[in-house]
């Protein structure tokens, strides 16, 4: 498949994917032919660009992280709006996306200020998978995994969430609290989703595990089960990480979100009897350094730069606030509020 602008697309070319409307409408097959008709009714939707067929044609690496990102979210977008309306799951799109994403991961230094341009480009069910796949893949990186646990790293994060597509949307969007019974309908999507991809099996068993157990916690508190100790997996407790940094990080239609040294912090306090330590302990040591010469917004109200991160306190780091350095390890009633570059 080839992504193409809708400018320079012309009459006769041969449609990659479904195209849907928003609320899940198929509005043009995969294999239709395109017509003028269609470049018409594009336009009229606005769509920017959409997926051709050309034969032999791969995903291209030569490309700058928003372009791959936009991709990647796209075809999340696709194969899940595809799996709730009952269709399978294509190995080629999730693998040729997940290879794409393992690149990205190379340039770990602008990764995290790229995904922070990214986060309010669409759907939060959608930026999340991304976001979980590529905070996955950089775990495995900065644990010295092989390339292949680094892939199904990835293929976990792309994954963890499919079962959402089977919770009613007036759940799932809610803004307000939910009730009893609408929290035990979103704790279903973790069986929902296990169900669905352990039917292929290309599906890795410990990437299917993580999809169930990306919520059970070390003393009980998740779900489905409730285990207790770190049971789950490997590659469910990487997932556990990445999506609570990436859920605290993302503004939510019930929660605002949090500064990344406010999210490295809650994951350290959960090390101690909900996460895997092993894995929130790296996550912790190792994402505050992303962030030296960030610009940023302090609980006093003032902007500074970050130019120091103490290896032993990584989020209470020094700002350089105009002419003032403020030692945020020391003076404790100032926190990072917010990154702004």
């Amino acid at each position: 498949m080839l992504k193409i602008k809708l400018s320079s697309l012309k009459p006769g070319a041969r449609l990659g994917k479904d195209i849907y409307s928003y609320d899940g409408n198929l509005l043009l097959p995969k294999g239709a032919i395109i017509t003028s008709e269609h470049l018409e009714a594009f336009a009229r939707r606005q769509f920017d660009e959409v997926f051709i067929m050309e034969t032999g044609t791969k995903i291209s690496s030569e490309k700058n992280f928003e372009e791959v990102y936009s991709q990647s979210l796209d075809i999340a977008k696709s194969f899940m709006m595809e799996a709730r309306l009952g269709k399978p799951l294509e190995f080629d799109e999730i693998n040729d996306t997940v290879n794409l994403l393992v690149e990205q991961v190379f340039d770990q230094h602008g990764l995290f200020r790229q995904m922070r341009l990214m986060k309010n480009k669409d759907d939060y069910l959608f930026t999340h998978s991304v976001n979980v796949s590529l905070l996955c893949i950089l775990i495995g990186r900065w644990l010295k995994c092989d390339d292949e646990t680094i892939k199904n790293l990835g293929v976990a994060g792309l994954l963890h969430d499919i079962g959402k597509v089977f919770v009613e949307n007036d759940i799932l969007n809610k803004p307000d609290k939910l009730t009893a019974e609408e929290f035990e309908e979103i704790k279903k999507h973790t069986l929902l989703g296990y169900n669905l991809i352990n039917q292929y099996p290309w599906v890795n068993a410990e990437v299917a595990n993580a999809v169930l157990m990306h919520h059970e916690r070390a003393d009980g508190s998740g779900y489905p089960v409730g285990l207790k100790g770190y049971k789950i997996g490997f590659y469910a407790s990487a997932v556990a990480v990445a999506d609570v940094y990436d859920a605290l990080t993302s503004s939510r239609v019930y929660s605002g979100k949090v500064s990344p040294y406010t999210a490295a912090e809650i994951l350290w306090q959960e090390s101690f009897g909900k996460l895997d330590p092993r894995i929130s302990k790296v996550f912790y040591d190792k994402i505050t350094d992303f962030y030296v010469g960030n610009e940023v917004i302090l609980s006093n109200g003032m902007k500074g730069i970050v130019v120091y991160v103490d290896p032993s306190q990584p989020t209470r780091p020094i700002i350089l606030a105009g002419d003032e350095f403020y030692n945020l390890a020391e003076e404790r009633s100032i926190t990072i509020q917010e990154i702004i570059d």
